[in-house]
């Protein structure tokens, strides 16, 4: 399937953990590594647009980058082609903020790097629409985001 996801989107990888993703690239290029250890396979994608899919599997298409897409402190990168269907029952608002605050207090350590996590809590659940909240943690997660929606 043709990758038609509205980005940015949020992603719940195994072990409740989040993946961001600003265009395809972001959500295609990989390590090697994390391709083979199977990162994507049952991978749930969020849209900004309030779509949701299900990641069945990736299947490489092709290295990236100078050297076949080799680093010596990164490994091999690859992009992929993902493998997913649309979901037919999608998140409401509600429900996909609380469970984004569920992962945010979890890992508080990580989110209070990048500002106090009450705050980022309040402007989630401030937020009108699954794109707000995306937009907004995306922003974060790469540290471009301004205050507020």
């Amino acid at each position: 399937m043709v990758n038609d996801f509205k980005y940015p989107v949020i992603a719940f990888a195994k072990g409740g953990i989040l993946h961001f993703a600003r265009n395809a690239d972001d959500m295609t290029i990989c390590s090697r590594r994390g391709w083979k250890n199977g990162f994507y396979n049952g991978l749930n994608v969020l849209d900004c647009e309030g779509s949701s899919y299900k990641v069945r599997e990736a299947e490489k298409v092709e290295n990236v980058g100078f050297l076949w897409g080799f680093s010596f402190l990164l490994g091999q990168k690859i992009r992929v082609r993902l493998n997913y269907t649309k979901v037919e029952k999608e998140i409401s608002v509600d429900d996909f903020k609380e469970k984004i605050i569920k992962v945010l207090k979890r890992d508080r350590h990580f989110w209070d790097s990048g500002g106090t996590l009450e705050e980022i809590i309040t402007i989630t659940k401030s937020a009108k629409s699954h794109g707000d909240v995306i937009k907004y943690l995306t922003g974060i997660f790469y540290k471009e985001t301004e205050k507020g929606l």
